[in-house]
């Protein structure tokens, strides 16, 4: 299954626009109709925070909320703390298609042409 992370930053953005809607937790962009999103609370990690190295090879990487409550950490806004580290992160979303019955679903190549085209359309935050 195919997963994309949308940081808040862009559903904001992207909500102003009025290129998308929200309904719980599927997102939908009136460009492409057909195409249903599921998204799950998520993190980017951007950095470690101070001068140490990363012990958990973690930078980079996206984690659910659900994931960084079985690693024990603690996030809150654009932080999270992991044993003794703290790191700077993106909070957004993961998001993956779904079908009509809520299940989750692959998108043929023109679909997903058509939804990066709507995204790039509505742009990305600088």
């Amino acid at each position: 299954m195919v997963r994309v992370f949308l940081s808040q930053a862009c559903i904001d953005r992207w909500l102003g626009a009025g290129g998308i809607a929200i309904e719980g937790d599927h997102v939908h962009f009136h460009a492409v109709p057909q195409v249903r999103l599921f998204i799950d609370p998520s993190v980017y990690f951007e950095r470690i925070d101070g001068n140490d190295s990363d012990p958990y090879d973690i930078i980079g990487a996206v984690k659910t909320a659900q994931e960084l409550a079985q690693m024990g950490a603690d996030h809150y806004e654009s932080s999270v703390v992991l044993g003794d580290y703290a790191y700077t992160v993106k909070p957004g979303f993961v998001a993956s298609p779904i079908g009509p019955e809520g299940s989750p679903s692959m998108l043929d190549g023109g679909t997903w042409g058509r939804l990066i085209g709507a995204i790039e359309a509505l742009g990305l935050p600088a």
